[in-house]
């Protein structure tokens, strides 16, 4: 029976694992994070009365981060919504006309300005790391 022998080369990429595995992306992504919640503060969300802007939370927890509105109707400003047509509003003295507003999209326009800046300092970052 002959004699099998195996050989593997990883050419560094055991070095370049472990280097990646002790990269630490909470920095990034804390200031991926603060890049948005102060730009939707500082009129990428309109401001009629202040409460959706007064809503912002922010967090940052294992390399992951979370931006977004606690307001109740948050999702409805978002995403759209329908109402009915012909009631009547006293808080805006008149009666609806349109069966479905749409979404206003403030976080998904956000998202897609900071995606390229994201994408920039992880790039860098790992070329710092000499990944």
């Amino acid at each position: 029976m002959p004699d099998l022998t195996i050989s593997l080369e990883d050419s560094g990429f055991g070095d370049a694992a472990r280097r990646l595995s002790s990269f630490d992306g909470n920095v990034i992504v804390t200031a991926s994070v603060n890049e948005m919640a102060q730009a939707l503060r500082s009129g990428g969300t309109p401001t009629d009365t202040g409460e959706l802007v007064g809503s912002i939370r922010q967090e940052v927890r294992g390399g992951e981060g979370e931006v977004g509105y606690v307001k109740e109707y948050a999702p409805d400003v978002e995403y759209g919504h329908r109402q009915n047509v012909g009631q009547f509003v006293p808080r805006l003295g008149k009666r609806l006309k349109a069966s479905y507003v749409p979404g206003q999209k403030f976080l998904q326009r956000e998202v897609s300005v900071e995606r390229p800046s994201f994408e920039r300092r992880v790039g860098q970052a790992l070329r710092e790391e000499g990944l």
